[in-house]
């Protein structure tokens, strides 16, 4: 059951509408059950460490900064490696789980859940892992959540919504961050279409 604790704690982070590279699975009781041993297992797997060097650069950006100030040529290089690395993450992620247009679903989104329409009856109750990939930045998410909605179309497709169980606190931590960055995007966007008017 949940409490007025975590009820707010949902409340707290916005949702927003956003095109995403999504792949979901049907998982039984015990697989769901085992939902936390699989994302401690999970985090340096290929499908990940796109999330894992996107939280790091969080902390490293901070200091690249002070090193470009004190020595230019010193930061402008690490950055560089930097770059590399986050490169080869990202090939990683899309070997992983290809992001053609077939896989990319426009959907509703924030830290605590995740509403999309899809081509398959979900039933309420239904537990799943959903592999998220956020774009531009290329930052793969593994979650598992509970259907807890699922309503049909009139294209006889179907609008389900899930709640999160199951995430890491820093996969929460990144998402926050892009829906945040995606809003001022949409704002930005908004006012610069505004002032063409």
């Amino acid at each position: 059951m949940q409490t007025d604790n975590e009820a707010g704690e949902r409340r707290r982070f916005f949702r927003i509408d956003d095109k995403i590279c999504l792949e979901y699975t049907i998982l039984s009781d015990d697989e769901f059950k085992a939902a936390p041993e699989m994302l401690a297992q999970n985090k340096l797997s290929a499908f990940s460490l796109s999330a894992e060097f996107a939280t790091l650069n969080n902390s490293f950006h901070p200091m690249l900064n002070s090193i470009k100030h004190s020595s230019p040529e010193i930061g402008q290089y690490l950055e560089l490696l930097n770059n590399k690395i986050d490169a080869l993450s990202q090939q990683l992620l899309t070997d992983e789980l290809p992001c053609s247009e077939s896989d990319m679903y426009q959907a509703n989104l924030s830290a605590s859940g995740i509403a999309f329409n899809c081509s398959e009856n979900l039933a309420i109750g239904s537990k799943l892992k959903l592999k998220i990939i956020l774009l531009p930045e290329k930052i793969g998410i593994l979650v598992f959540g509970t259907v807890k909605n699922c309503t049909p179309n009139q294209d006889s497709t179907y609008h389900i919504g899930v709640d999160f169980e199951h995430i890491r606190y820093e996969d929460q931590e990144l998402m926050i961050k892009h829906n945040l960055n995606k809003q001022m995007l949409d704002l930005r966007e908004r006012a610069e279409n505004n002032q063409e008017e």
